[in-house]
């Protein structure tokens, strides 16, 4: 989805249609690697392509990537929480 200095970011869909982002970022301030997951529930996948500009049928990985950087840049996480969707959030520090 992106990729620019230490941090890489992809997204993919979920077996069960759940949208999955990871992040890596391997110049974090507090850590060595920084890893992070977002998963966007099926049932709000609806609405993140609707956030994202788009219409029902829309594929959103392409939605996600064609926006990535201003996603990333604000946040993944709080960038999908702006536009009321809550995602699972998970991350590790090592």
């Amino acid at each position: 989805m992106w990729s620019a200095g230490t941090l890489r970011v992809d997204a993919e869909l979920g077996a069960d249609g759940a949208v999955e982002i990871a992040g890596q970022d391997f110049g974090h301030p507090m850590c060595d690697e920084y890893e992070y997951w977002i998963t966007v529930s099926p049932s709000d996948v609806p609405a993140l392509v609707t956030a994202l500009g788009g219409a029902d049928g829309d594929d959103v990985l392409v939605l996600l990537a064609s926006r990535a950087e201003e996603i990333v840049r604000a946040g993944e996480k709080s960038w999908i929480e702006s536009h009321g969707i809550v995602p699972e959030f998970f991350n590790r520090m090592g």
